[in-house]
């Protein structure tokens, strides 16, 4: 994978919250917008802003999953400034709303003990 791509995906897990552009991301390694869109396609298989889209859901389940958080909070934490959008955009990938997702993972938490055991 191009260093650039790989340091591009680094920046943009640690700073989810930040409202990227294409153009801040081609910045980033001084290269133009086309340029830098036909590479991260080309290594990563998806526009730049697919994959960053991808990257905050992905987040968002991992917060839903592991902290007690409120779903305010871990929107806005991953970047995800509009309630609906965040909504829709979390159940058109995982199924159910982000508050649903929640509950269910919790409850599924709750009917598998530790090891098995009872």
């Amino acid at each position: 994978m191009d260093g650039r791509i790989f340091s591009l995906k680094q920046i943009l897990s640690e700073r989810l919250d930040r409202n990227w552009t294409v153009a801040e991301m081609a910045h980033c390694f001084n290269l133009s917008v086309p340029h830098f869109q036909k590479l991260f396609k080309a290594h990563i298989g998806t526009s730049p802003i697919a994959y960053l889209r991808e990257l905050r859901l992905e987040k968002a389940r991992e917060l839903l999953e592991t902290t007690y958080l409120q779903i305010k909070q871990i929107r806005l934490q991953t970047g995800i400034m509009n309630d609906s959008h965040f909504t829709r955009e979390f159940t058109k990938k995982f199924g159910v709303s982000p508050t649903e997702y929640r509950k269910n993972f919790w409850e599924m938490e709750q009917s598998n003990p530790p090891n098995g055991k009872e």
